[in-house]
């Protein structure tokens, strides 16, 4: 055989040996060293974080093969505790990779301040609805006599006026004060005199009427038996007026004055 021959035989081994190597060198990569450092077919079910407090996060997480970030951007949910998970991301139940890092918001510690709409004249149903768009809570209802049928007269926080623009507290919890659609009936002025303060109320309330006014002037020439109750109002029982209209009271006795604890005593 000649020289040139044995030099070709063997160039053609030396090829198929290093394309035997190669080949191992891809199936050891694909099939051996690549499953190994990306977990092929392996795969970690993310748990259920929202809800949970923020102290109990690191251990439950890691201890999944899992890692977390907490996002800077936080949101605020009022069924939750302050410093709770809000949101997660990926999404409970999802299928991701070992080491996969998930992304946590949390509930803030206070709610968030929105503007307070304008409801004045708007009817119930409506105001109601513009509140919850707004994230906020319809409260108590209060029917005064008007002849604006279920309008709304004024919106209120906290018992005090609020007025439209101002910012209030998300989820605060906004009463109404509707018309009953009754302001211009006419009605007979109930007699007052002799009732006391919490009488005049009840009396006032029930005859669809606003006390207005009241009066405390210490009359000595009345019997004692009118002390802390009523001696003159307006307009005079008897006389008509419309439902919604003021009544002005004067009471035999000084005005209340508050005690350290709180309470009101009548002299």
């Amino acid at each position: 055989m000649s020289n040139s021959k044995v030099a070709f035989l063997k160039f053609l081994k030396n090829v198929g040996i290093m394309a035997g190597i190669g080949a191992a060198i891809i199936l050891i990569f694909f099939y051996i060293y690549l499953p190994s450092t990306t977990n092929h077919n392996e795969s970690i079910t993310v748990p259920e974080l929202i809800g949970m407090s923020f102290d109990d996060i690191d251990e439950f997480v890691t201890k999944r093969n899992l890692r977390y970030e907490i996002l800077a951007d936080s949101g605020y949910s009022e069924t939750l505790d302050p410093l709770t998970i809000l949101t997660q991301n990926p999404k409970p139940g999802s299928k991701v990779k070992e080491n996969r890092k998930i992304y946590l918001s949390l509930n803030a510690t206070v709610p968030p301040m929105v503007r307070m709409p304008n409801l004045i004249n708007t009817n119930r149903a409506n105001a109601e609805d513009i509140l919850v768009s707004n994230g906020l809570k319809p409260g108590e209802i209060e029917y005064v006599p008007n002849i604006a049928l279920n309008a709304v007269l004024a919106q209120k926080l906290d018992d005090e006026d609020v007025a439209p623009g101002i910012q209030v507290p998300k989820g605060s919890v906004i009463n109404l004060v509707i018309g009953d659609g009754l302001g211009n009936q006419i009605l007979d002025t109930p007699n007052l005199i002799g009732s006391s303060l919490d009488e005049v109320k009840f009396t006032v309330i029930g005859s669809k009427l606003v006390l207005d006014q009241i009066n405390y002037i210490k009359v000595d020439s009345l019997p004692s038996n009118t002390r802390n109750r009523v001696y003159k109002q307006l307009p005079p029982a008897g006389e008509q007026t419309s439902s919604g209209g003021s009544i002005e009271i004067w009471i035999n006795g000084a005005p209340p004055k508050e005690e350290d604890d709180g309470t009101i005593q009548m002299n």
